[in-house]
């Protein structure tokens, strides 16, 4: 069986990222609270497992598979699980306090998953089936954004596919729509940019690439699927 393993670099936290997550981020104590999937359930309106499932449903069993950002609740194990023993599941993040909890709640179950310390944004090297961004975008400034999109696209494979789980600028008449802005005017100060700019909207190069979009929540959340055409060139 193989042996999990954390590959340090080591990585710095980005002032952004100290500023706005780091205390829910660094702390134990608030990782095990959040890491209750009926909790991220109730935050979101039932919709945490629902964004798990469509991010599920874009990757196979045997894929050599990349995501970028841990995750609360059952999303990893899920992902996990789809892709089997058979594949590779490695899991990138900037906080080691996050990689040593994911690593030592996933260590029996998936052993087949690795888990790499570095910043998301910073240049990685190697081709992958598919390459995940799971509520990452959000808790991004606008450079590293665009920085981080156009980077997972090029490392995908000839026929590679991008998942891009995020918010979305939800219809004008949404109950919450307000309610959100206002958290995140005070919380998520990245994440309006999320309400006014495409994800495709990053990318130079679009023909490159086939999109699909798939909106939840009446529009509160999104899904982009990003796919390579067939050659890398």
């Amino acid at each position: 069986m193989a042996k999990q393993k954390i590959v340090q670099n080591p990585a710095i936290i980005p002032p952004y990222q100290q500023e706005f997550y780091s205390r829910l981020y660094e702390s134990k104590r608030l990782t095990k609270l959040f890491d209750h999937q009926w909790l991220l359930n109730l935050l979101t309106f039932g919709y945490s497992q629902k964004l798990a499932d469509a991010c599920a449903a874009e990757v196979k069993p045997r894929q050599q598979v990349l995501q970028l950002g841990a995750t609360f609740g059952t999303q990893l194990g899920q992902l996990a699980s789809k892709i089997g023993v058979y594949g590779s599941l490695d899991v990138v993040d900037v906080s080691l306090t996050q990689l040593r909890y994911i690593r030592l709640k996933h260590r029996f179950a998936y052993p087949f998953m690795n888990f790499i310390n570095r910043d998301a944004t910073a240049p990685f090297s190697g081709k992958y089936d598919v390459i995940i961004c799971y509520m990452l975008l959000h808790e991004l400034p606008f450079p590293a954004k665009s920085k981080l999109i156009n980077q997972i696209l090029s490392n995908l494979a000839p026929e590679g596919k991008a998942v891009f789980i995020d918010y979305n600028n939800a219809v004008w008449w949404h109950p919450l729509k307000w309610l959100v802005k206002m958290f995140n005017r005070l919380y998520q100060p990245f994440a309006e940019r999320m309400w006014q700019t495409e994800i495709k909207d990053y990318v130079s190069n679009r023909r490159s690439y086939e999109w699909h979009k798939t909106t939840y929540f009446g529009k509160m959340y999104q899904k982009v699927v990003i796919t390579r055409k067939g050659s890398l060139y």
